[in-house]
C-alpha cells in the first residue's frame, strides 16, 4: 500500500451524533478477510456494547471524551486536590485545549455527516448540507438557554452552532483546500479580529456594532450575539473556524489506517511543539519586555485587574486579547486567540485526536467508559451545567443528595462515566444526540 493510497479516500458512514458519533470505516476490498479467530477476539467487545461493530473507529469518541474531563477540570474544578493547594496543577494543561479539541471534532462531525472520506454529492450531499444546518438551528436555543443559567463557564454550544454554518461552504471542496484554508485562517483571523476589535472599541465600527446589540434579540436573552459569536465571544468564529476546518479536512482521511493515525500524531506534536516554540522565542528576544510595558500602560489606564502579565495570560483573557499593541498577537496563552495559540492548541488536538485512534485499536474494553462519555458529549455538556446551576441555587443542600454538591467535581465525572457507560450499552444514543440526529435528518428530507 503506498502513502498515497493510505491517505486517499474510502467510504465512511453518517454520523448519529450532534457533535458526532465515532464513524463507521467500509473494510479496504484488497484487505484479505480475517481468520475466524481474530474475527472472534477482535469483535467480541462490539457485540457486548451496542454502537461499536465492525469497522467502527472508537478512537474518535475517546478523543471526544477526554475534550468532556478536560472541561470537567476547567469548569468544576477537577484535580484541584492533586496541586495540595488551591491552584489546579491541571488547568494549564487542559484549559484552552480541551476547547479546541472540541471544535476540531466539530469539524470530523461535518466530514463524517457528509460521507467521510468519500464525500456524498447530488441529492444526498443537499440533504447533509441541511442536516448540518438544521443541527445548528437546534443548538442555538439550547446554547442560549445554558447561558441564560448564568453559571460562569462560558457555553459553547451557541458558537458550534455558527461553526456548523460557517462550515457548510467548505463540506465540497476536497480536504487539501480545506487544510490550506484552515492554514491560512490561522493566521489571517486572529490578525483580522484585531484590527477589527481595535476599530469596535474607539472607531468607525463602534456605532454600527452598538446598534446590531441593541436589536440582537440572543443579546437581550443571554448577553451573547452575532458580534461575539463572530469577534468578541469567548470562542470567536474568526479564530475558531482553523480548528473546525482542520477537522473537516481531517474527517476526509482515511482515518481507519494505522499509518494515518500515525501521521496525525505526528503532525499535531510537530506543529504544537513549532507554535509554542515560536512564541516563547519571540518573547524571549525582546517581546516579553514589550508586552509587559503595554500591559502596564494599559492597567494605569484601567484595562484588566491588578494581577500580573504572567496571571493574566494564564488565567483572564476570554478569547482575545487586548489590541493596543501588537505584541499581544506574540503570546501563545490559553484562550487569546493568537495565531501561535491557535496553531499551538489546533496541534495538541490533532495529536491527541491521532493518540486515541491509535490506543483504541488496542485498548478497547479499557477505554469503553471514556468513549461512552464522548459518544454522549452534548447530553453530558448540558448535563454538568445543569449540575452546576443546582450547586450554585443549592437545591439539594439539607437532601439526603447534598453530598452530591460537596464534593461536585468528583460526582459529575464518576456519574457521567457510569452514567453514559450504561446508557451506552442499553439505549445507545443520548437523548440530545438521539432527538437532534432525528429532527436534521427528518427535516432535511423533506426540503426540496
Amino acid at each position: 500500500m503506498t502513502d498515497r493510497d493510505d491517505l486517499s479516500p474510502i467510504h465512511m458512514g453518517d454520523a448519529n451524533s450532534p457533535i458526532a458519533e465515532a464513524e463507521r470505516v467500509r473494510p479496504v476490498a484488497h484487505t484479505p478477510p480475517p481468520s475466524p479467530a481474530s474475527t472472534s477476539r477482535r469483535f467480541a467487545f462490539p457485540r457486548l456494547f451496542p454502537g461499536y461493530g465492525p469497522g467502527r473507529l472508537l478512537g474518535i469518541d475517546v478523543a471526544r471524551g477526554l475534550a468532556i474531563v478536560g472541561m470537567f477540570v476547567v469548569h468544576l474544578g477537577l484535580g484541584t486536590s492533586l496541586g495540595g493547594g488551591s491552584d489546579n496543577p491541571l488547568i494549564p494543561v487542559v484549559s484552552g485545549r480541551a476547547a479546541a479539541l472540541f471544535a476540531v471534532l466539530a469539524g470530523v462531525s461535518v466530514a463524517l455527516l457528509s460521507g467521510g472520506a468519500t464525500p456524498k454529492s447530488g441529492g444526498e450531499m443537499g440533504v447533509a448540507l441541511w442536516r448540518v444546518v438544521i443541527r445548528a438551528l437546534c443548538m442555538l436555543p439550547v446554547g442560549t438557554l445554558l447561558t441564560m443559567l448564568e453559571t460562569g463557564p462560558a457555553i459553547i454550544l451557541s458558537y458550534y452552532a455558527v461553526f456548523f454554518v460557517l462550515a457548510v461552504p467548505f463540506m465540497r471542496e476536497r480536504w487539501k483546500v480545506v487544510a490550506g484554508t484552515a492554514a491560512v485562517l490561522a493566521v489571517v483571523g486572529p490578525v483580522s479580529s484585531f484590527v477589527l476589535r481595535g476599530m469596535l472599541e474607539s472607531g468607525p465600527l463602534a456605532v454600527s456594532v452598538a446598534w446590531i446589540n441593541t436589536h440582537d434579540p440572543l443579546v437581550a436573552l443571554s448577553g451573547e450575539g452575532i458580534v461575539a459569536f463572530l469577534l468578541t465571544g469567548s470562542y470567536p468564529a474568526v479564530t475558531w473556524m482553523p480548528f473546525v476546518l482542520a477537522g473537516l479536512a481531517i474527517g476526509r482521511l482515511r482515518l481507519g489506517t494505522a499509518r494515518v493515525q500515525w501521521v496525525l500524531t505526528a503532525v499535531g506534536t510537530g506543529t504544537a511543539v513549532l507554535a509554542y516554540g515560536g512564541s516563547w522565542l519571540a518573547m524571549a528576544v525582546g517581546g516579553s519586555e514589550r508586552l509587559d510595558a503595554a500591559f502596564r500602560s494599559q492597567q494605569a489606564q484601567g484595562y484588566g485587574s491588578e494581577q500580573s502579565l504572567a496571571d493574566t495570560l494564564r488565567t483572564e483573557l476570554g478569547g482575545t486579547v487586548p489590541t493596543g499593541d501588537w505584541t499581544w498577537l506574540l503570546a501563545a496563552a490559553p484562550h487569546s486567540g493568537t495565531p501561535f495559540e491557535v496553531y499551538g492548541a489546533g496541534g495538541v488536538a490533532i495529536a491527541v485526536l491521532g493518540t486515541c485512534l491509535l490506543a483504541a485499536r488496542y485498548l478497547s474494553w479499557l477505554l469503553f467508559p471514556l468513549a461512552a462519555l464522548g459518544a454522549l458529549a452534548l447530553t453530558t455538556y448540558a448535563g454538568h451545567i445543569l449540575a452546576i446551576w443546582v450547586a450554585d441555587h443549592a437545591l439539594l443542600s439539607g437532601t439526603p443528595l447534598a453530598w452530591l454538591t460537596d464534593n461536585l467535581a468528583w460526582s459529575v465525572l464518576l456519574g457521567s462515566l457510569a452514567g453514559t457507560a450504561l446508557w451506552r450499552m442499553l439505549l445507545r444514543h443520548g437523548p440530545l444526540e438521539w432527538t437532534l440526529h432525528t429532527v436534521s435528518t427528518v427535516v432535511a428530507r423533506r426540503i426540496p
